[in-house]
């Protein structure tokens, strides 16, 4: 009896515990042909120029839904919504560019212009995974890696986790780079349109309770 008891006090502290723990919210999907561009701002150098100049979707039973972006003219689409603690990952590629460039703008806030204050991660093939200040964003001391791409025509994963000001980035399966006391530590999340024919794909992104951001 006191046995059983003792059991049932046992499993009613590990639920409890367990309901005080915060969510943790589920992947959510940033791309979907059917209702692209929604969820998307854009802007672009070129005057008078469209999202549909630059960006198109298009769906294949190989690679699924892929977000094509021409590369001119030079510009980026960014999210409606701005975010503070997230991961946020994606599939690029760079179908005929041995040196292709795009990269992905953490944080964008401010005036919308070529370059806004953000915390750019590079997808710079040589130098994919390198981050760098835009506009007034801080620190300002970039963090450079290399040779983390792969071949021309072959998919690369990119994740980055933002939490309390801290930007985390994995290029490929390795740990490219990290940088502490982000400024700005929010705001919207950019894709790059810099001169080269480049195709993402499976572009999700997670929230992070506030509870969660500070874990090490």
């Amino acid at each position: 009896m006191h046995r059983a008891a003792a059991v049932l006090s046992v499993v009613l502290a590990i639920l409890s515990v367990a309901a005080a723990l915060p969510e943790t919210a589920e992947r959510k999907q940033l791309l979907n042909s059917a209702e692209f561009p929604a969820g998307w701002m854009h802007f672009s150098a070129g005057e008078d120029a469209r999202i549909g100049d630059t960006w198109r979707v298009e769906e294949t039973t190989v690679d699924g839904i892929v977000l094509i972006c021409s590369g001119q003219p030079y510009g980026y689409i960014r999210t409606a919504t701005q975010y503070a603690d997230f991961e946020f990952g994606l599939e690029w590629r760079y179908p005929t560019a041995e040196n292709g460039n795009s990269g992905v703008l953490v944080h964008t806030s401010g005036e919308d212009k070529i370059w806004p204050t953000a915390l750019q991660v590079q997808l710079h093939t040589p130098s994919a995974g390198s981050i760098l200040p835009t506009g007034g964003a801080s620190p300002k001391t970039p963090v450079r890696v290399k040779d983390l791409s792969r071949p021309v025509n072959e998919w690369n994963s990119c994740i980055l986790t933002c939490r309390g000001g801290r930007l985390s980035v994995v290029i490929n399966n390795t740990q490219a780079g990290e940088i502490e006391g982000c400024v700005p530590d929010s705001g919207c999340i950019a894709l790059q349109s810099e001169g080269s024919e480049i195709h993402f794909r499976k572009i999700w992104m997670r929230k992070l309770p506030a509870a969660e951001a500070n874990v090490e």
